[in-house]
């Protein structure tokens, strides 16, 4: 199948998804999800490989810029204690924390790998926010889960590469840990 059609296909769904979810009261990327794995299902369907590169330069900027523009920027400078523990500390615990018990379950995985898909899914979603949001929280704890959202991703994607690092050389752990430092560091720096 032409990739240009796929693509078209694909913002359609979403824009169709997106303007209809309101009306049935669920999150759209829930939806989407759903969508997507019924679409994957399908006999046929022949598996869609996207490029890492084209996700990390096309797709993840844009998301993030628009998560940036609608965060009130006083509210996120008060809260910037609470996001950066919640979007680094937790961030870090969460994917450690999922590494040992991947690592226990699954032993050929190793701790660094478990670690690794412990990065993966560690960073909360939008969906949370969503959800929090029509639930009626205050908007002080709806600022601090979208900052939250917008640099759990960077922490995530730091802890990630430093796992997979991890499994394919022999490092101790205060290399890992002083890759990850070094990465916040510049982060912190670029960010000023």
């Amino acid at each position: 199948m032409d990739p240009l059609l796929v693509g078209l296909l694909a913002a359609v769904v979403v824009i169709a998804t997106t303007a209809l979810a309101p009306r049935a009261g669920v999150a759209a990327p829930l939806i989407l999800v759903v969508v997507g794995v019924g679409i994957s299902a399908l006999p046929g369907v022949p598996p869609i490989e996207v490029p890492p590169e084209l996700i990390l330069a096309g797709v993840l900027p844009p998301l993030l810029y628009s998560t940036a523009v609608s965060l009130p920027t006083m509210d996120f400078r008060r809260d910037l204690a609470t996001i950066g523990g919640l979007s680094v500390v937790l961030v870090v615990m969460t994917s450690v924390l999922l590494g040992l018990v991947y690592s226990w379950i699954l032993p050929d995985l190793g701790l660094a790998g478990g670690i690794a898909l412990g990065a993966i899914l560690s960073p909360t979603d939008a969906v949370a926010t969503s959800v929090t949001r029509r639930a009626g929280a205050p908007p002080r704890v709806i600022t601090v889960l979208e900052g939250e959202g917008l640099l759990n991703d960077a922490s995530a994607l730091v802890v990630l590469r430093s796992a997979v690092a991890a499994t394919a050389v022999t490092v101790s752990f205060g290399e890992v840990v002083g890759d990850f430092a070094w990465a916040v560091a510049g982060a912190v720096s670029l960010s000023q």
